[in-house]
């Protein structure tokens, strides 16, 4: 068809690539777009085999086509190791950081939908986090983490992920698949839905179906039924695979009051129930309990500091007085 009509043909899968690559802003989604590229690239580069020519004319010689198949398949199986050793080092940092927040003892919750569902505009509207929202696939390719503090004080950290579309090539999942990741390690998983779509039951099959692919196994579930003002007032909204679900707007702020109170009562479901007096040298515990727990109340007596709270179940051995 290229030689016929003289352009430029795409199919599905370079469609998209071609979308992520206009996309990317950082190192890391550069690196995962050309890595898909070039994956892609080497796979189609057999089917060019035909149009090459392969006769050089002596015995034991090659085509000038053979001779560039091997030369093109050479220098991008070349480059693909040299980007798989650059993003195994954007993992490792990646993998830092996120031992960094398993330290803060702070749970986390990743924010995963289809793409276009409206996932930076939560993030943007719950944290300020500043980050591209606009109405197109694909606008966040790279995950942003924002620290979001509730109304009681306590505070959970919110992951902006890449968005999910159906029939995802494997290339960009095996590329993305760090990225993807995010989802693995946290403790929540917000599921963004834009349940103004027409096909918005076919859209939460196909996150559901990649998150069980990336092994993301054994999470409470809330599913945000986004976009909420232009969606039809008597649609049946329902996620039977969910743990919670509520109706939001992310762009009016719509429903996120309940979403607060929601991860508030998640948390400190969480969390263990503290109730002890600290002699004044101790009264460093009590700083550890703001930081990393809820502190209901502190009163300072004769004999030491009395304090209620509520405090991670892992550092509860830790807190209490030696």
């Amino acid at each position: 068809m290229e030689d016929v009509l003289d352009t430029k043909i795409m199919d599905r899968t370079m469609v998209i690539l071609d979308i992520f690559a206009g996309r990317a802003t950082t190192r890391e989604g550069k690196l995962q777009v050309e890595l898909a590229q070039l994956r892609y690239r080497a796979v189609r580069l057999v089917g060019l085999r035909n149009s090459l020519s392969r006769l050089g004319g002596g015995i034991g010689t090659r085509g000038p086509g053979e001779s560039k198949l091997e030369i093109d398949r050479r220098r991008i199986h070349d480059r693909i190791g040299q980007l798989k050793a650059e993003l195994e080092e954007v993992k490792r940092h990646r993998e830092v950081a996120r031992q960094q927040r398993e330290r803060s003892h702070m749970l986390r919750a990743a924010i995963v939908g289809y793409t276009n569902a409206g996932k930076s505009t939560l993030l943007n509207r719950l944290t300020d986090a500043g980050i591209l929202a606009e109405d197109k696939l694909f606008a966040t390719l790279d995950p942003t983490t924002r620290n979001l503090k509730l109304p009681d004080g306590q505070e959970i950290l919110l992951t902006d992920t890449v968005g999910f579309i159906r029939k995802l090539p494997h290339h960009l999942v095996e590329a993305f698949k760090s990225t993807l990741e995010e989802a693995k390690y946290c403790d929540i998983i917000l599921h963004v839905v834009d349940c103004s779509n027409p096909q918005m039951d076919m859209q939460m099959y196909v996150v559901y179906d990649t998150l069980k692919q990336l092994g993301v196994e054994d999470k409470e579930y809330i599913t945000l039924f986004n976009k909420i003002d232009r969606a039809d007032k008597e649609l049946v909204l329902r996620d039977l695979q969910s743990d919670h679900q509520l109706k939001i707007s992310a762009k009016t702020g719509e429903g996120l009051d309940q979403l607060m109170e929601l991860l508030g009562a998640i948390l400190r479901s969480r969390k263990v129930y503290l109730e002890r007096t600290y002699p004044y040298a101790q009264a460093g515990k009590i700083q550890l309990i703001r930081k990393y727990g809820e502190l209901l109340s502190e009163e300072y007596e004769d004999r030491g500091i009395t304090v209620k709270a509520y405090v991670p179940a892992e550092m509860y051995g830790s807190l209490l007085p030696s």
